[in-house]
């Protein structure tokens, strides 16, 4: 299922990019497709990082820390009660794949593109 999604979020980005092109600069170039195809591809891939980031556990450690510093609702937490919150990694279930792929796709379309502005 990824791959389909990811095929979906390519072709809105590419529309999107065209879309935004005609209503910013009023005008279909290729150095503006590759301006504004810059931003959806560095969008996807910052959230792909972002969420294998997340996924990866490496906040785990500093909201266990929150959680036992601060308190909730006015009272001190118990170490039970700390342990028994389920941690962030586990709290998302986001996949990323299809952020990551269709990120790659459009800087590579961006990168085909620059290729072509500078021959």
């Amino acid at each position: 299922m990824p791959v389909k999604k990811t095929f979906t979020l390519v072709i809105v980005s590419i529309c999107a990019t065209f879309l935004l092109s005609f209503l910013n600069y009023q005008e279909l170039t290729l150095l503006h497709f590759i301006n504004i195809s810059f931003y959806f591809g560095l969008s996807f891939l910052l959230i792909a990082a972002f969420t294998m980031t997340v996924k990866g556990g490496f906040f785990d450690g500093i909201t266990y820390g929150f959680r036992r510093m601060f308190t909730s609702k006015g009272k001190e937490l118990t170490k039970q009660e700390v342990n028994e919150m389920i941690p962030v990694s586990e709290l998302l279930s986001f996949d990323h794949a299809p952020f990551l792929f269709s990120g790659l796709i459009i800087i590579g379309f961006m990168l085909l593109g620059l290729f072509i502005h500078y021959l």
